[in-house]
């Protein structure tokens, strides 16, 4: 009896990261307040590398859409700030990190994939909340012990930080997706909340989370690109007649395939403000990432296999 040839099936593992959130505005005026903590990108990744998430086995000849969250916009002196972009590939969504609170108007740090940090207010806020829940940790709740300092932002790894000294960022995670070997580079750690009157800077999480403004450099930073990390909130000089700094925007997300390389990479098309990345063969799996050519715009293209 004749038997036909055996067909491997196109499984695919992922690591699918959401754009972070923009940290927290301060105030406009001689008020002291700073902003929280933008909150990272929600992370989701298959077992393979740690993750709660399946594999996905694909078909032939058959258009996979990819899309690629944008960072949020980091909150200027009195100004709102923004959630970053949802990742998707196929039916794995990630959700945008949550936005930094602001100054007393909107303190509470915004849900998302990681929350954002909580701004200074007048009574006790919480931090924003990880919505959905799995793919991050909320922000940094904001007490009467935290006077005038923003909170952290989450991270995949950690919640933001509440203070009063440790306003830092959520920790984000470790994935090897891109490696043959060890733990890999961290994504989706939070940004750290804004500091009132002080030189010494509060630190995003992970080294790659935006770090908070300060009497010295106002302004917080941006996450590091492409990792879906939040910004950093906005610092205060703590003197009379004084402008707070602006927020650090958070960071676009990514999203990275890895399947063996007896599969050929997949055709893209309707390609928006993507860049693709192909590393043709890492211990015998081919390497497909996707990430904003233009970081504060959303990336989509169609994939087919």
């Amino acid at each position: 009896e004749e038997v036909g040839p055996t067909v491997v099936p196109l499984i695919v593992d992922y690591l699918v990261v959401a754009g972070g959130g923009g940290g927290g505005a301060g105030y406009t005026a001689s008020t002291v307040g700073t902003g929280g903590g933008g909150g990272a990108g929600g992370l989701i990744t298959t077992t393979t590398f740690g993750g709660t998430g399946s594999t996905l086995t694909l078909a032939a000849v058959t258009p996979y859409t990819v899309s690629v969250g944008a960072g949020g916009g980091g909150g200027a002196p009195g100004g709102q700030s923004y959630n970053g972009g949802n990742s998707q590939f196929e039916n794995i969504i990630s959700t945008g990190g949550g936005r930094g609170g602001m100054y007393n108007r909107t303190p509470a740090g915004g849900a998302g994939g990681s929350g954002g940090g909580t701004g200074y207010s007048g009574s006790t806020q919480p931090g924003g909340a990880a919505s959905p829940s799995g793919q991050g940790n909320p922000g940094g709740i904001y007490t009467e012990s935290n006077p005038y300092a923003g909170s952290g932002g989450g991270g995949a790894g950690s919640g933001g930080g509440a203070g009063p000294s440790n306003i830092y960022g959520g920790s984000g995670k470790t994935n090897s997706i891109t490696l043959s070997s060890g733990a890999g580079p961290f994504y989706a750690a939070g940004g750290a909340g804004g500091m009132p009157g002080t030189t010494s800077a509060s630190s995003g999480g992970s080294g790659i989370g935006g770090n908070g403004g300060n009497a010295n450099s106002l302004n917080g930073t941006s996450g590091s690109t492409n990792t879906g990390s939040g910004g950093g909130g906005a610092g205060h000089p703590y003197a009379s007649g004084s402008n707070s700094g602006t927020a650090g925007n958070g960071a676009s997300g990514v999203v990275i395939l890895r399947f063996l390389t007896s599969f050929a990479a997949p055709t893209p098309t309707l390609s928006t403000n993507i860049t693709i990345n192909q590393v043709a063969n890492v211990a015998g799996y081919r390497i497909m990432t996707y990430t904003c050519t233009n970081a504060t715009q959303n990336g989509t293209v169609t994939l087919t296999f």
